[in-house]
């Protein structure tokens, strides 16, 4: 019994010890109206929307169809969304306003927040803390100075660089020479640049307005030279001073990278849209719902499908050469079931025969 104790607590004493588990040097995330979600939730929510599409019952709300492609340059493709819940992606009735927007493929196309006005883009952003690994950071092909900057960051203040920008304007006689943020300044990259001029700081806080000074001595520095270039925003903490993370956006280049370079879908070259029972479905809409049904039933001819959960390629009938299917047609968030829903009628060589309710 007392070896076993013995044993016991050693095997708990690195737990003990051990050091908290570092942050990531930078995240890719995206800023939906105030929240911020991750990529890893992103394309989580995008796997699990995916697989809906062919388990969920035909009346459902989601998955949902999506028909503003033009929000992220796209011309005549039928994209899906699928909701970002607060907390884990599990199925639940609380949506929430944010979506995963995807392709037929289950790409990743963008993230949208649900406003009264319609949908908007969520800003496509990536975060750095440690600077100095800056100069040799690509994102998408892309150098990260050659990204724009979006602001500075540290858990939930966000200083947005535009005000930043504005407050060195109306305030620079106000900043002062600092020594004691030496080692701050000693993890910004390219600090050469700006030390040919005077360093100066401020304090700065988060007021009700935006970016105010500090009424009392404060944590938080705004970082300047005398040639009012702005170094970055540094933070106490252990008194050591350390930098606020960047955010730069990545909306641009993700699309030229991913969106964009993803080509035309290809098949059905000519489809045309389709009235079912005064429902009108556009060509994308069908091409998007025909490309992953047959690419589903290809899979399960090949055997690499096994998906029984509630299969929607259900079989309808079968003439004395060849087998008929149906696959449900996701109609956008905002279309009024009323107990309604329409499938796609197709065979075994994934031609489209009709619709049908």
């Amino acid at each position: 019994m007392i070896a076993w104790t013995v044993l016991s607590i050693l095997a708990l004493l690195p737990l003990c010890f051990a050091k908290p588990a570092l942050r990531k040097s930078h995240t890719e995330l995206f800023r939906c109206n105030l929240k911020y979600i991750s990529m890893v939730q992103a394309q989580e929510a995008v796997k699990l929307g995916c697989n809906q599409m062919e388990v969920a019952p035909p009346a459902s709300l989601f998955p949902a169809s999506f028909s503003g492609s033009e929000l992220f340059g796209l011309v005549g493709v039928g994209l899906f969304t699928w909701p970002v819940f607060p907390s884990k992606n599990v199925l639940r009735e609380n949506y929430g306003l944010n979506r995963v927007v995807f392709d037929s493929s289950c790409r990743l196309v963008g993230l949208i927040h649900i406003k009264p006005t319609g949908p908007e883009c969520c800003l496509h952003l990536m975060e750095i803390e440690d600077l100095k690994m800056t100069h040799e950071l690509k994102v998408y092909d892309t150098r990260w100075d050659s990204l724009q900057l979006y602001g500075y960051r540290f858990d939930d203040e966000l200083y947005l660089k535009n005000s930043v920008e504005e407050f060195v304007k109306f305030n620079f006689q106000s900043f002062r020479r600092n020594p004691s943020i030496k080692n701050a300044l000693s993890m910004y990259p390219n600090l050469e640049q700006f030390t040919k001029f005077e360093i100066r700081t401020r304090p700065i806080e988060l007021g009700p307005n935006g970016i105010q000074q500090a009424a009392v001595r404060f944590n938080r520095r705004l970082i300047i030279n005398s040639n009012k270039e702005i170094i970055g925003i540094c933070r106490k903490s252990d008194n050591v001073w350390k930098p606020f993370a960047e955010l730069r956006i990545l909306n641009d280049v993700y699309k030229l990278k991913v969106i964009s370079a993803r080509g035309p879908e290809r098949g059905y070259e000519g489809l045309h849209g389709m009235n079912h029972n005064g429902i009108q479905v556009s060509t994308a809409m069908l091409r998007s719902h025909l490309l992953m049904a047959c690419k589903v039933l290809m899979e399960r001819n090949m055997g690499t499908n096994t998906n029984d959960e509630y299969s929607m390629l259900a079989k309808m009938e079968s003439t004395s050469d060849r087998l008929i299917f149906t696959w449900p047609l996701r109609m956008p968030e905002n279309f009024v079931h009323d107990g309604k829903f329409i499938k796609l009628v197709l065979d075994d060589k994934c031609s489209l025969l009709g619709l049908t309710s």
